[in-house]
């Protein structure tokens, strides 16, 4: 469990600290930090509602061996900074390691809204050898 900034609000610890242990197995757990009218937002999705945020955690830890969050400070009252660098383990076993921030907006000590900032491509396509190395060849040139 790593140590968080003292500076953290409780219920921003709660969310820290779930994130610690969530796996395919525990995304019930997800209810104990979020609202029952949760919008959560990635750049890939939006899910409205707990019983769909569940859902989409679910489908999302199917196939991940390990993950692994990194909290850094808060940016401000409502918003943190965290799930960056997470390693995920894909169906070959391989870790990828994608920085990301997030957003959060609480009511009542639990989160109704959370927005996450990443890189799509990174997650997606930087992962696939070949187009990893065409990507790296545009960024290269583009610099």
């Amino acid at each position: 469990m790593q140590s968080l900034p003292d500076e953290m609000s409780p219920a921003l610890t709660r969310v820290c600290r779930l994130y610690e242990k969530l796996d395919k197995t525990s995304t019930e757990l997800l209810k104990s930090v979020y609202s029952d009218d949760i919008v959560f937002r990635d750049p890939l999705h939006e899910v409205r509602g707990l019983t769909a945020l569940n859902a989409y955690f679910s489908g999302l830890y199917m196939n991940v061996a390990a993950i692994d969050f990194v909290f850094h400070h808060p940016l401000g009252p409502m918003q943190a900074q965290a799930a960056g660098p997470a390693d995920e383990g894909n169906e070959q076993g391989l870790a990828w390691s994608v920085q990301g921030a997030s957003r959060l907006e609480f009511r009542d000590g639990k989160v109704i809204q959370h927005r996450d900032f990443f890189d799509a491509g990174e997650l997606l396509y930087e992962q696939v050898p070949v187009l990893r190395n065409v990507i790296g060849l545009l960024k290269r040139r583009m610099d």
